[in-house]
């Protein structure tokens, strides 16, 4: 297997995905519809009368087994503007060296994650007069994992096939799952205003999806051995020996390799080889002592400032991504790999071109038949709770924990845990946040930058990869655009909510009632 592809299939595929978290912008009070991602519920009660989203993207990918210790950043290599000293001379290929990644092999389960997300038009409308909003739009995601994989296989996954560190051992009770997809969510939300008493705030909400791909396969192995030694045939070549292989092969693709045209095509789809539903629920608890700074009553009616935040300290906490696909058609296929022994001269696997091409590859070698035609998968049905804290009228203290509710020992979308703490200074038309977390199931540290600009913004979940700091064990940015349409005062004489002294005010509407 040629060096410069033994990283990339790790990494499962070499095209720029999107990152779904967008952590540094979605708890914001201006996230408009990218907030309902993260809890439905962030629909009502916002500081947008209309939000309009334009489109938003990114690029992620973590892992918990292998560090990048290059001179160079992996940001540097997927745009291609490495330094012409790590280059090869002969064809100016990008020379990544073995000692440029650094493997844990203290790690039970080997875990990378490349899951990110494409926002397409949305648009969110809060209703103040119903104590309701509600929002709509289509959002793409690109779901890649490699989770529950036996350390042994991760060794040679980062090394490759000339790993001399496995050649001739045997290797029992190895495990491997690994899952990637395309998927299109045409979404609809809604959320109310339940409870608005004094100094507490509740809403809920609740997100329908439907959900339909065209793209994504599965191979599972949940327990087999395996041995790396030398091909009989050719010495200077490595082949592997699988024995007693339990777990199954499984694709649902109307393509046959990984390319450009693949997203563009399932992008305009509106049907897939998979159809499924899905569901998220979501609350948020305001605490807001100083309601009465905000509210005025005219005519027997209460009025409250819908510009401003008004909360000391809110919580939230949702259930998302509740949801699954049924995928059935011509193009669908599911073979059991239960006792198969099979020797696989690398040879027979071609060039890493997508989940597709490798299950292709290995129906081959293992002889497998056309199978069954339909199977089902679960989306990574996760809890999201957060915790935001107004420390000024300006600066806002946030604490955000992710915890997957699913095993990722299996068929289907996995996804993982993790823990933010995200400091941000928070305008109507300026936003500065600064995530720091630990994610990966907690395993990866990453610091993060983002940055608003009215409808503009864009930022880093980690940039320590984009930058080579702390021997990152990944990458991710995110940019995008959307058109706020802002709440504005109440007409005349409503328009001053700034009184100092409230009692005083009460006495004026008192006298002028007496009049």
């Amino acid at each position: 297997m040629p060096l410069k592809y033994k990283f990339f299939f790790f990494l499962l595929v070499s095209t720029p995905i999107f990152s779904q978290k967008f952590q540094g912008i979605s708890e914001s009070n201006y996230a408009g519809t990218l907030g309902v991602f993260n809890n439905p519920a962030n629909v009502v009660d916002t500081r947008q009368m209309v939000f309009i989203n334009l489109v938003g993207v990114g690029i992620e990918f973590q892992n918990n087994y292998v560090r990048w210790d290059a001179p160079y950043s992996v940001g540097s290599m997927i745009i291609n503007k490495v330094s012409s000293q790590y280059r090869n001379s002969t064809n100016n290929k990008i020379i990544v060296k073995d000692t440029y990644k650094k493997t844990n092999e203290n790690v039970n389960n080997v875990a990378a994650y490349l899951n990110g997300a494409l926002t397409g038009p949305s648009v969110g409308v809060d209703i103040k007069k119903w104590k309701m909003g509600v929002a709509g739009g289509i959002r793409y995601r690109y779901l890649n994992s490699i989770s529950n994989t036996d350390p042994s296989i991760g060794n040679s996954l980062v090394l490759g096939a000339y790993s001399k560190d496995f050649v001739g051992k045997d290797i029992k009770n190895s495990s491997l799952y690994i899952n990637s997809g395309f998927f299109n969510e045409i979404y609809g939300t809604m959320g109310l205003v339940i409870k608005n008493d004094a100094e507490q705030m509740l809403k809920v909400g609740a997100t329908a999806k439907y959900i339909y791909s065209n793209s994504y396969g599965s191979i599972e192995a949940s327990d087999f051995s395996y041995k790396l030694q030398n091909d009989p045939t050719n010495p200077s070549l490595n082949e592997l020996v699988l024995a007693d292989v339990k777990g199954s092969l499984a694709s649902a693709s109307i393509y046959q390799k990984l390319e450009l045209q693949n997203f563009t095509t399932q992008m305009r789809s509106i049907n897939g080889q998979g159809k499924g539903l899905g569901l998220d629920l979501g609350l948020v608890f305001e605490f807001r002592p100083d309601y009465r700074t905000f509210s005025r009553n005219r005519k027997g009616k209460n009025f409250t400032d819908p510009t401003i935040n008004k909360y000391t300290y809110k919580i939230s906490f949702s259930l998302i991504d509740i949801g699954f696909l049924k995928f059935s058609g011509p193009m669908v296929i599911i073979n059991s790999l239960d006792g198969k022994t099979q020797t696989i001269n690398f040879g027979d696997i071609q060039k890493f071109k997508g989940i597709e091409q490798l299950i292709g590859d290995l129906e081959s070698i293992f002889g497998l038949g056309p199978g069954q035609s339909s199977f089902s998968i679960l989306m990574p049905a996760s809890s999201v709770t957060s915790f935001d804290y107004k420390y000024s009228e300006k600066l806002y203290l946030n604490l955000t924990y992710r915890q997957y509710l699913l095993p990722s020992a299996r068929r289907g979308v996995i996804g993982h845990s993790g823990l933010y703490f995200t400091p941000r200074f928070e305008k109507k038309y300026f936003e500065f946040a600064i995530p720091v977390g630990l994610d990966n199931n907690f395993r990866n540290f990453n610091l993060g930058l983002s940055m608003r600009a009215a409808g503009l913004y864009f930022g880093f979940d980690n940039l320590t990869g984009i930058f080579n700091t702390f021997n990152p064990h990944g990458a991710s940015l995110f940019a995008g655009a959307f058109i706020p349409i802002y709440h504005k005062l109440p007409g005349s004489p409503l328009k001053c909510f700034d009184v100092n002294n409230k009692p005083s005010f009460k006495k004026r509407r008192g006298l002028i009632r007496r009049k």
